[in-house]
Formats: C-alpha cells, sequence, structure tokens
C-alpha cells in the first residue's frame, strides 16, 4: 500500500537491541487523510493522514473499497488534531473507477466550497483514494458538475500541497466594474482582493462580484449570488468561462448581457487576460461586447 505522509523516525538508531519489531502494518489498514485542526498556518502539515481499516479488502473491488473509503472519510474524524474539510450534510452519491481515473460524485453541498477550503477537501479525498492500486487521479463533482474555481479539474497526489500553507492571502488589485444607478452605465471601483492559496484570480474577481461594491451606494452588482460557472482557464491570453445553459443570469436580454460585460471588464483587468470568450456547456457563444475603447473621432472630411 501506498503510503500518503512520511513519517519521521525519529529515535530508530536509539532503540535497544532488544526491543520488540515494530508491528507490520495490516493490508487492510488505509489512511484517511483530513485537514488539521491547528498548526498548518505556521508551516505545519495542512492535510494529516487518519487511520482506517477495512477487515477483507483484498477481496472487494477497486470500485467496492473507494466507495468504503468515501464514505469513512466523510464522518467527522474521531482521532485529535484532525478536523473534516467538507461542509456538513456532504454525502457520496455516485463513484466510477475507468482508465486509472476516479469520479467522486458528491451532495450539492460540496459545491459551497471556493479557495483553500475548497483545495484542502479536493485534495483529502485525493490523497485517500490514490493510495488504492488502479487510481492516480481523481475527479470531483457536486450533483454531476464541476466545481468552478479550479485550475484544472482533474487532481492526482502530486499536486497537493501538504505543507507550508500560508494563511496570509496575496493581495491582486482589480477595477470591478458595477452598474451605476444615476448613470446607468457600467462603472470601475478599484479594489484590492486578497487570493489565498489554492484559490484562482478567477474565482477571486468572481466572488467580489457577487458580494458588489464596497461603500458606494450608486453601485450595485448585476450577477446574483446564485450565478456559477462549471470551469474556467486562461490559455495564451485567452480567460475562457464555461457557464451551463441554465446558469442563473439576468431573464432581461439586455441586463444580461450587461452582466456579462460587467464580469468580462473585470477579468480583462487582470494581468495576462487579453480577452474573454464564454462558452455554453463548452461551445462558444456569439461575443457580446467589444473591449472598452475610445471613441472613435470623426473622419475629416
Amino acid at each position: 500500500m501506498k503510503r500518503l505522509l512520511a513519517v519521521a523516525l525519529l529515535a530508530a538508531l536509539l532503540l535497544s537491541a532488544c526491543a520488540p519489531p515494530a508491528e507490520e502494518p495490516s493490508p487492510d489498514d488505509f489512511d484517511l487523510s483530513s485537514a488539521a485542526n491547528s498548526g498548518w498556518g505556521s508551516g505545519g502539515n495542512a492535510i494529516r493522514a487518519g487511520s482506517c481499516r477495512i477487515e477483507g479488502s483484498g477481496s472487494m473491488t477497486v470500485v467496492a473499497l473507494a466507495e468504503r473509503l468515501m464514505k469513512e472519510l466523510l464522518k467527522p474524524p474521531e482521532e485529535a488534531g484532525l478536523c473534516s474539510p467538507f461542509p456538513e450534510g456532504t454525502e457520496l452519491t455516485e463513484l466510477r473507477v475507468a482508465g486509472g481515473r476516479a469520479t467522486v460524485d458528491l451532495t450539492e453541498q460540496y459545491a459551497s466550497l471556493s479557495g483553500i477550503e475548497l483545495s484542502l477537501a479536493d485534495y483529502c479525498i485525493t490523497l485517500t483514494l490514490t493510495q488504492l492500486k488502479g487510481v492516480n487521479a481523481v475527479r470531483i463533482t457536486a450533483n454531476g458538475r464541476d466545481i468552478p474555481y479550479r485550475n484544472t479539474q482533474l487532481l492526482t497526489a502530486a499536486d497537493a500541497l501538504l505543507a507550508g500553507v500560508e494563511d496570509v492571502p496575496r493581495p491582486i488589485d482589480v477595477s470591478l466594474f458595477f452598474l451605476n444607478s444615476e448613470t446607468g452605465e457600467l462603472e470601475a471601483q478599484q479594489q484590492s482582493l486578497a487570493l489565498y492559496e489554492g484559490q484562482s484570480r478567477f474565482s477571486a474577481v468572481l466572488d467580489a462580484l457577487l458580494r458588489g461594491p464596497e461603500g458606494d451606494d450608486r453601485l450595485s452588482a448585476l450577477l446574483s449570488r446564485d450565478f456559477s460557472v462549471l470551469s474556467s482557464r486562461t490559455e495564451d491570453g485567452v480567460c475562457y468561462v464555461n457557464m451551463s445553459s441554465n446558469a442563473a443570469l439576468p431573464e432581461d436580454e439586455g441586463v444580461r448581457a450587461l452582466a456579462l460585460e460587467s464580469l468580462e471588464r473585470s477579468l480583462l483587468s487582470l494581468s495576462g487576460v487579453e480577452e474573454v470568450q464564454f462558452l455554453i456547456d463548452g461551445e462558444a457563444m456569439p461575443v457580446l461586447t467589444e473591449p472598452a475603447m475610445a471613441e472613435e473621432e470623426p473622419n475629416e472630411a
């Protein structure tokens, strides 16, 4: 069994020759990766392994064993120093394994996670399942849908950040566009956002847009708090925003176009983002707005 977290043998050389040999681990023993409830913000491990014994695991299929591990993982850990990274009420709805990849579908509570909380939960699952022979990567969904705000939807144990997770956020300066009630047009508000380890710049911008403007009663958000995306990625200066066909956008066509423009122009304020492409269920949708440009001067006669 692949062990997930190294165990330091601090006093191995000091053991007497007559000391009893260490107990051999049972093939029915597995690691359950949980969040540490203290210490990791100052350089300790963010994820620590608890223990779990599943009798008769050798006769179980990889899917049955993975399901059993997931059900144990979703329970509050009993060992001291560990806490559950999962929202209360999160349950497993489906688990499949094919081609070395485990697809884990959880109930809607999991979709409420973002930032460092999402990263911790993701990798507790990933580290737990990739110890199984035949599981090299994990994809995690909620109600059958990808979780937004990830840089990648396919997770591996090698990607996990087990130590040195900083609790001090990194600030990023952005221009967020909100509706000005007096002019009926979009207006930029400069904000400095806190970017936590494991959080993408896209998720930070979207979260800030959903929260709304700061300290200006004239401005209001155009995107509702129910709005979410399936996934996002940035390649060669293009930020791709993939939404579902039933995304919680305004019903009025004009307001909907203005809401997407507010998101587009806010994302364009990020360094390295030169264009925004909206997708509907993975298919490109028509360009709604042109990037903000200075008004054209009238042609000379």
